[in-house]
């Protein structure tokens, strides 16, 4: 059997799209009995308020994960679980304070420090290995430093491995890097061009990713390919018998499940549709139960949501849990991104629901749209 290794600083063990797609990728190749699937990831702490304890129970038992520490100065940016002790309001206020400050100073993302841990255990325990593909995930871009930096370590000892780099978002021109201090885009530059150039294939979720890169860089066809991923059946339908108790059987049930990001996704067209159905038609509005899980980094989105009492605002929880709401809603929503080159990776999720999926574009211009516009039950 081939042995793959996948390299990623989002580990099995935090809830977000990007660990669920890694997960995803890993169990189709570990399962399909021609790989032996490692992977190489960050040990995140049980208090960050990422962490899933029980997400890795959804991990392929054949495959083996390799956690490496990070820095104390990593472990001290990661948001982390409030306390007993503090109030939630505290400590969201740390949280977005944190974000803040890294999104000033830090130049390619927080797990920076990760990435000569990584490659040292790497170097101590796995060189022996023979490894024929390594698979780097982009999320964050961390991960495919790290991935073509063992690719550089396993040349020199004259051994050839191919380098898979997996871009869900562009890494240059992602919003928050395009609007950074000219220093710090030039060396992110620098380091997206080492990418590239180590890389022996590149794969993208949307073509209009595929598109700037090859442009940009004048990738021949045979370096770059699309994928996506889709939802695992068995876990979904074990989902549907645990009805929600926020849920209510005499309602219509909206969930809106994932994060919303300041620049990146924009609900108050959808709050003033919802304000306008309650003025013209009471009887319909008041069969509506609206419900949102997940983060809100942006005080003026929070704030329009927290001013009414019809949506209800819940913290982020475990991805186990969240998939009973996911099979167990009538409709689903979900926001596309202001720029165009991304996908939000929630839409996979919500494949696997049997509720209607109720798209809200910036644009038709959106991939997303290409993506679902012709299948049954969704409504842009």
């Amino acid at each position: 059997m081939i042995n793959i290794l996948f390299v990623s600083c989002y580990s099995t063990d935090i809830n977000n799209s990007a660990s669920i797609e890694l997960i995803y990728y890993m169990n189709l190749l570990a399962r399909s009995g021609k790989f032996n699937v490692h992977l190489l990831t960050l040990d995140f702490p049980k208090n960050c308020i990422y962490y899933d304890p029980n997400l890795y129970q959804l991990v392929d038992k054949s495959i083996i994960v390799h956690r490496v520490k990070g820095s104390s100065l990593l472990t001290k940016l990661l948001p982390k679980k409030p306390s007993k002790n503090v109030s939630v309001s505290k400590s969201s206020i740390k949280i977005k304070t944190l974000i803040k400050i890294k999104n000033k100073v830090i130049v390619i993302d927080p797990y920076t420090s990760w990435i000569n841990r990584a490659c040292d255990y790497f170097k101590n325990n796995l060189l022996d290995i023979d490894f024929k593909i390594i698979f780097g995930m982009h999320e964050p871009p961390s991960s495919l430093i790290c991935a073509y930096k063992i690719k550089d370590i396993i040349s020199r000892y004259n051994k050839h491995i191919e380098l898979v780099s997996y871009f869900s978002d562009p890494y240059c021109d992602e919003i928050s890097r395009r609007s950074r201090g000219r220093l710090v885009r030039g060396i992110n530059q620098k380091i997206e061009r080492n990418i590239i150039r180590h890389s022996d294939k590149l794969l993208f979720v949307t073509e209009s990713n595929l598109n700037h890169y090859k442009l940009k860089y004048n990738l021949d066809d045979s370096r770059v390919g699309l994928i996506h991923r889709g939802f695992d059946k068995e876990l979904y339908n074990n989902a549907i018998s645990k009805y929600p108790k926020e849920f209510d059987r005499n309602k219509i049930n909206f969930l809106h499940a994932g994060d919303i990001v300041k620049g990146v996704r924009d609900i108050s067209e959808f709050i003033y549709a919802i304000d306008s159905l309650k003025n013209r038609d009471l009887n319909i509005f008041s069969d509506l139960n609206i419900n949102f899980f997940g983060n809100i980094n942006d005080d003026e989105q929070l704030n329009l949501i927290r001013e009414r009492d019809y949506i209800k605002d819940n913290p982020r929880i475990s991805y186990k849990d969240v998939l009973s709401f996911i099979v167990n809603a009538d409709v689903l929503i979900i926001f596309g991104n202001k720029e165009f080159a991304q996908i939000p990776a929630k839409v996979y999720d919500y494949m696997g629901s049997r509720g209607y999926i109720f798209v809200i574009l910036e644009s038709y211009d959106d991939p997303l749209y290409n993506l679902i516009k012709d299948i049954e039950g969704v409504y842009c």
